[in-house]
């Protein structure tokens, strides 16, 4: 984890406004579907792992029991366009019942589709008919009842913005609480939210700018804003994720900074005090789960090759111990016992993984325009390792399957490219399965020296 840089400590606002896993840990990856729509990860009782994902406008609730995965159909389609459809969190009551939050990327409208004893219902969070008023990244949580709750922010032309918290009300019907007013605060993009359960309590993080908020809720109408970070320059972008352990919480955000060429994932911790630190420079948020107490970050980083782009899946705890998974991380979760899930999506589609402790494989690859690649799997003394090749426009290469030799090292020879191209060694791990990978962030080849 890189120091702290560029933020400072604000004071409070006042603002009045309205044990084991039941499972076994498998060895190898297991398909949840072939599908590469949009997915979400969420436990439920017994630390049973769910998955929901999107086939065309149609959403599947996946749930893996005895070992398999078994799937449902929620809704046949949703009432979003299909293209750019996005799923902003799922849920998991005591009753085994899932909450799924999808949006539009236009960013006008939001579901909730819920788990109901008569089975699942839709219905619109809300939607803006006003030109220029656009929605941010929302975000889902359970509240103390175990209900799921909404949290959203929209932006109007004006560049005004309002935060809102939406419950389950009687009868299922969707309630909306404000929780600022009067436009408060400006901002150029619309803030993203996430709703976070703290002590028995929702709080709800607004990220927006170069600045985020932790507002909690006091006596009757009343929120308290905490500043968590500001930033002297960069600009919000994308989710903004939660988590809370003990009375501390933990934010996790992204920030592009251009004019440094970075894309910073920044943590937050806020307690006592309010410290955050950059964890990556070049990546986006994707998840954030806590384990023992301290916070652990899935990120994916978008390598540029030619046109077009490679993704490399990351992972960080607080200590800034970093690996690299082959794919986009969808999602990442602490199960029972410390168990960690991993939702990938793949090649193959999505697909999901389980270990008994934080994924920590390190691998290390060197590759240049003449086809010579070689590398090392830190730790591993066994195994292979997958050695792909990666060029804009084509689906990427297996270039060869090279044994690991007694100190993790490999080596391969594949033709010259002269062409921009990008390496990726991936070494599966025999217990979980998980593909532990290492991407070039350079490309070799002409258009690359």
């Amino acid at each position: 984890m890189h120091e702290n840089r560029r933020y400072v400590k604000l004071s409070l606002i006042g603002l009045i406004a309205a044990s084991a896993l039941f499972f076994p840990i498998t060895s190898g990856a297991e398909l949840v579907s072939s599908s590469r729509g949009a997915s979400a990860l969420a436990f439920g009782p017994g630390a049973t792992p769910s998955v929901a994902y999107v086939d065309g406008c149609a959403l599947y609730v996946a749930r893996r029991i005895s070992a398999r995965w078994t799937r449902r159909l929620a809704v046949r389609c949703l009432a979003l366009a299909p293209s750019g459809l996005e799923l902003a969190g799922a849920v998991v009551d005591a009753h085994g019942r899932v909450s799924v939050l999808a949006r539009n990327a236009a960013g006008s409208k939001l579901v909730l589709v819920r788990q109901t004893a008569s089975g699942f219902r839709q219905q619109t969070v809300v939607r803006t008919r006003t030109r220029g008023t656009l929605l941010g990244a929302p975000g889902i949580a359970l509240d103390p009842k175990g209900s799921p709750v909404v949290a959203y922010a929209l932006r109007r032309a004006s560049l005004d913005t309002f935060l809102r918290l939406v419950r389950v009300g009687r009868g299922g019907r969707l309630v909306a609480t404000p929780i600022t007013l009067r436009g408060f605060p400006s901002a150029m993009r619309p803030p993203a939210a996430a709703p976070v359960l703290v002590r028995g309590r929702i709080h709800v993080i607004e990220a927006f700018g170069t600045e985020a908020i932790e507002w909690i809720p006091q006596n009757g109408r009343k929120w308290l804003g905490q500043f968590l970070f500001s930033s002297i320059r960069g600009d919000g972008f994308g989710p903004v994720y939660a988590a809370a352990a003990g009375g501390a919480t933990w934010t996790a955000a992204t920030l592009l900074e251009p004019e440094f060429g970075e894309s910073d994932v920044l943590l937050t911790q806020r307690a006592d005090t309010e410290t955050t630190s950059t964890v990556f420079t070049h990546a986006q948020v994707a998840a954030l789960a806590v384990a023992a107490g301290q916070p652990e970050i899935a990120a994916n980083e978008a390598v540029p090759v030619g046109d077009g782009t490679a993704t490399a899946g990351l992972l960080a705890d607080v200590n800034g111990a970093t690996t690299e998974l082959d794919g986009a991380i969808e999602g990442y979760a602490v199960g029972a016992g410390g168990a960690r899930n991993v939702l990938l999506e793949s090649y193959r589609g999505i697909e999901w993984f389980a270990s008994p402790a934080r994924p920590s494989v390190q691998v290390e690859l060197r590759g240049d325009a003449t086809g010579a690649v070689s590398g090392r799997v830190v730790g591993a003394s066994g195994g292979s390792v997958d050695v792909f090749r990666e060029a804009p426009g084509l689906p990427r290469t297996l270039v060869a399957t090279v044994p690991l030799a007694r100190d993790g090292s490999f080596s391969a020879n594949d033709q010259p490219v002269t062409s921009p191209t990008l390496y990726r060694a991936v070494y599966r791990d025999p217990a979980t399965g998980i593909p532990y990978a290492r991407l070039l962030r350079m490309p070799v080849g002409r258009a690359g020296n």
